[in-house]
């Protein structure tokens, strides 16, 4: 099995972990590549859309961390794979997908990547940022409405019946898993060289 470096990249929706973890491939340009949970969120067109809207996505049961850690391994294996592509307005996957092969270091990036044990194991790097409610919910409100095309009214119900709920009951204790917690950043780019530095300590 090849050996790749996996940097584990968890907080709450809104702690800014995907931009964290974008900015950090940037770092490490073509020897990165990035693998999003929310990518393996489960196909629900087998259901109206009605009852697609009401689903708790913000539940481990939401994603398919089976998929997610098979292709991880294939990956490991130098096997290339093809990572869905998931359609958040539909709440479907799409037909299309993306072909990744083997880097030198593989970014996860995810709320609930450390609530699943089995992947915690193959992760060699485990960073928590840790963000203030209040500021993950404002940052949620700008993503949602202005990549998701949602409205605020939308957004605000499912942070306070499912997003907050959630990440107390499954994000927030996993942050035990993790090998740096980062609480508060400042700016982004202050998490971003923690991570590169301890990347660049492992690798050398």
């Amino acid at each position: 099995m090849n050996k790749a470096l996996i940097v584990g990249i968890c907080g709450g929706s809104g702690s800014g972990k995907t931009i964290i973890a974008n900015q950090l491939s940037q770092k490490f340009k073509n020897s990165s590549v990035i693998i999003n949970q929310d990518c393996y969120y489960k196909d629900l067109s087998s259901i109206s859309f009605e009852m697609r809207c009401n689903q708790n996505f913000d539940h481990p049961d939401s994603i398919d961390f089976k998929l997610m850690r098979s292709q991880i391994l294939n990956l490991l294996k130098g096997r290339q794979i093809k990572v869905p592509i998931y359609d958040f307005t539909k709440h479907v996957r799409t037909k299309k997908h993306q072909e990744v092969d083997l880097p030198k270091i593989i970014i996860l990036d995810g709320t609930l990547i450390f609530s699943q044990i089995k992947l915690v194991e193959i992760i060699d790097l485990k960073v928590f940022i840790d963000v203030p409610d209040s500021k993950r919910l404002k940052f949620r409100q700008q993503r949602d409405a202005l990549e998701r095309g949602r409205t605020l009214e939308s957004i605000n119900k499912q942070y306070t019946t499912t997003v907050r709920p959630m990440y107390n009951e499954f994000v927030d204790p996993s942050k035990k898993y993790a090998n740096i917690i980062i609480t508060d950043p400042k700016t982004l780019d202050e998490p971003v060289q923690i991570i590169q530095n301890e990347i660049n300590k492992i690798l050398d």
